[in-house]
């Protein structure tokens, strides 16, 4: 079949089946120009053969995402008796914590499984565990939480494309032994028993060594990766990591090269190297994302064999439709649109000179990775342009030969000292000015980016030169769009048992953030059960929110007390993002909360307002009215405010107690109140019954955790907020809440609908 014709009949399929795993306008969109496309480039005995190569594919498809519904479906239970079996390269294990996938027994479900390591030994015995584990647990059956704040990482959505849809937090577990199993099977579990010990191997090594040779060689991204090295995700240096075919050549060239040393037939070898890169994919755990890789070295050495050669371009869809069978929501995961786009761009830039070829990949990849960070470093264009070819040729043997070496102290740190020099560079050129927040960019704009990007060095000259001015004038939209949006807001946030809210004039013309949570540790944890990488709300919810609205600079950062879930994350805010002023009660900076959470992390550039009622601060869009007096920045000393927002009256006090809401309504007797943020999550310390009978609010809004130990909101606040005809909008039942206006009419916007 021809090359050409492969490829939009791949492509249409493709497109196909995510129209059926996520059916939305855009996908109908992409689904729609691809037959476009396929009605006009292949003739009608092939626009035939298409819709019937397709038919088993659409089946295919239909089934598996109708099981993945239904299974989805499945009811939640608090003490589920479960068996199963567990690979020992997917445990994970941070502090006390353990989680993994689990196969059950019953079903042959895969789920994720979180269990709390109960001592030090029991935490030791787990991380040297390299054999498969069978288990009969009793625990949590669950379905996996949607995000709760808007723009947040959808965990529900990507471990969907895994075919995950539930969850199971053990309470209690044993472990027994594991079932004689097929032959098959038992060469599978060696296979994923050695690829375990090779994990463990390399957490001995030194860093970064450690991480590039668990992500380079062993297939697996170690949470201490990013963490570590956070320039790789600021510069666009994560494709390097994944597991998309960058060493599998590398692999097939060692094993090409000994086999030749060895005078073997190239014939021979070719059989010997496809059949250990099927071993090397079951090795490595299997990953969806490597099948295209194993494909395409397999084609490689059926050609070497002596086979027909394949075009590159048949080669190509080929791999796509096998990742299809094998991963149908590959592409629904930015590993997989990665690993796809810039090898289909690599098919068409072979008359393209170096930096023409780094300018398009850097070009197409823009919009899927704005599209999942928000951001774009000015950089990274250039960077990638040095680190693709000195990754190749330095980093890859340096990290294929410290791993092979790793019993030689003298070649683990030679090879070590090489990666963290690159390491270092990389780290350096990260913080340099360049970090552009571009925003959330609108799907259709998202796809239209990506096509202009595709067409920037097409063969015909005119087509390339106006895609280029189309493509700079998209990127001039996408930042308009998200930087001067014509609409405020009024946003709490679901941060669980905390408070953080923010007010954003339209067009970003002002930007408050009113406290900024932070989780609260009940019990001291012995040094075992510290977790090493666990990233807060500070980052994952409110500095995310902030990036995906074009936002990089907070006008003013209001702490309301002193207290650590109203100010824990304030160092994250002051860490990522760019603060001008810092707001406080007057007393706070002499207290020792303000010493350890905050003045560490001020920069020349941050103000601190230390304020009490009546105080004037730049850009702040609402009137200070409490403290009246110096304090210790406790509840009682709680920062309130009120103004005007979007039309209604929006009143806010932190945790200030009954006395100083009354005591406000004394000093103010003609406020009025629409938007109530109820003080103290709701707690029967505040909301004084006889001030909200006197302010008679039409809303309210609670910001507390589920299930908090505090049993926030408390009855007595539920009953002065039914008695007052009051509607309750709760972070706990409601996610995320926006009150988002234009001129002096708005409306309320949550995430999640009970």
């Amino acid at each position: 079949m021809n090359s050409r014709y492969l490829l939009i009949i791949s492509l249409f399929i493709a497109t196909m089946g995510i129209c059926i795993y996520r059916f939305n306008p855009i996908t109908i969109t992409l689904l729609i120009l691809i037959i476009i496309i396929l009605c006009f480039n292949i003739t009608k005995k092939c626009l035939v053969l298409t819709f019937v190569l397709s038919v088993p594919f659409l089946l295919y498809f239909i089934f598996d995402a109708g099981a993945l519904r239904e299974q989805a479906l499945q009811p939640n239970q608090k003490a589920m008796q479960i068996s199963g079996v567990i690979l020992p390269d997917d445990l994970m294990i941070d502090g006390d914590n353990l989680r993994t996938n689990a196969r059950l027994d019953d079903n042959g479900q895969l789920v994720r499984l979180y269990a709390k390591l109960t001592s030090e030994k029991d935490k030791k015995r787990w991380l040297a565990e390299t054999r498969v584990v069978r288990f009969h647990a009793t625990g949590e059956f669950s379905r996996i939480s949607a995000p709760t704040n808007f723009n947040q990482f959808d965990a529900q959505k990507y471990y969907e494309t895994k075919h995950i849809t539930h969850q199971i937090n053990v309470a209690s577990w044993r472990i027994v032994p594991v079932k004689r199993t097929h032959i098959w099977q038992q060469w599978r579990d060696q296979l994923h028993t050695w690829h375990a010990q090779g994990i463990h191997n390399t957490t001995k090594l030194p860093q970064p060594l450690s991480d590039y040779a668990q992500a380079l060689i062993l297939g697996v991204t170690p949470q201490s990766l990013y963490g570590n090295n956070p320039g790789v995700q600021t510069l666009g240096l994560i494709h390097l990591f994944s597991v998309s075919g960058f060493h599998v050549s590398y692999v097939l060239m060692l094993i090409m090269a000994v086999l030749r040393r060895l005078y073997v037939p190239q014939e021979i070898s070719a059989w010997v190297g496809g059949i250990l890169l099927i071993v090397y994919f079951v090795f490595a755990g299997e990953p969806a994302v490597l099948v295209r890789a194993l494909i395409t070295g397999l084609f490689t050495m059926a050609n070497l064999a002596g086979f027909r050669r394949v075009h590159a371009l048949s080669i190509w869809s080929i791999s796509l439709l096998g990742s299809l069978i094998y991963e149908p929501g590959i592409l629904l995961t930015l590993g997989g649109q990665l690993s796809f786009v810039m090898t289909f761009c690599l098919l068409f830039a072979k008359r393209l000179n170096f930096w023409q070829v780094n300018l398009l990949l850097s070009a197409v990849s823009l919009p899927l990775i704005v599209a999942q960070q928000y951001t774009w470093h000015v950089l990274q264009t250039f960077v990638n342009f040095a680190a693709i070819p000195l990754f190749s040729v330095v980093i890859v043997p340096c990290v294929m030969i410290g791993f092979i070496g790793q019993k030689i102290l003298f070649i683990t740190n030679m090879t070590n000292a090489v990666i963290d020099l690159f390491a270092q560079i990389v780290d350096y050129l990260a913080l340099l000015p360049g970090n552009v927040i571009i925003g959330k960019i609108p799907p259709w704009l998202t796809i239209l980016l990506f096509l202009a990007a595709l067409l920037l060095f097409a063969s015909e000259k005119r087509l390339a030169y106006w895609a280029r001015i189309v493509w700079i004038g998209l990127i001039g939209i996408a930042v308009i769009w998200t930087h001067f949006p014509v609409t405020g807001e009024l946003t709490t946030f679901d941060v669980g048992q905390g408070d953080a809210a923010l007010i954003r004039e339209p067009f970003n013309r002002t930007v408050t953030l009113i406290d900024t949570g932070g989780k609260m540790v009940f019990k001291k944890k012995e040094p075992w059960q510290e977790t090493a990488f666990q990233r807060t709300t500070g980052e994952t919810v409110i500095v995310n929110y902030l990036h995906s609205r074009g936002i990089g600079q907070i006008d003013n950062l209001v702490l309301t007390h002193q207290d650590y879930d109203h100010i824990g994350d304030a160092k994250i805010i002051l860490q990522k993002m760019t603060v001008r002023n810092v707001v406080i009660p007057a007393g706070m900076s002499l207290q020792p909360a303000f010493a350890r959470e905050l003045k560490p992390y001020l920069d020349n550039n941050t103000r601190v307002f230390e304020v009490i009622q009546g105080a004037k601060i730049p850009k702040l869009p609402l009137t200070i009215v409490h403290p009246f007096q110096s304090g210790k920045a406790e509840n009682e000393n709680s920062i309130a405010l009120y103004g005007n927002i979007g039309g209604q009256n929006f009143f806010t006090a932190g945790d200030l107690d009954q006395v100083g809401e009354a005591a406000i309504a004394a000093k103010y007797p003609k406020m009025s109140v629409d938007i109530l943020k109820l003080g103290h999550h709701g707690s029967k310390t505040s909301s004084n019954a006889d001030v909200i009978r006197q302010w008679q609010p039409k809303i309210g809004i609670v910001s507390a955790g589920r299930h908090n130990h505090y049993n926030h909101p408390s009855i007595e606040t539920l009953k002065t907020a039914q008695d007052n005809h009051m509607t309750l909008l709760n972070t706990q039942t409601h996610g995320m809440i926006k009150y988002v206006y234009k001129n002096k009419k708005g409306h309320f916007e949550v995430k999640v609908n009970p």
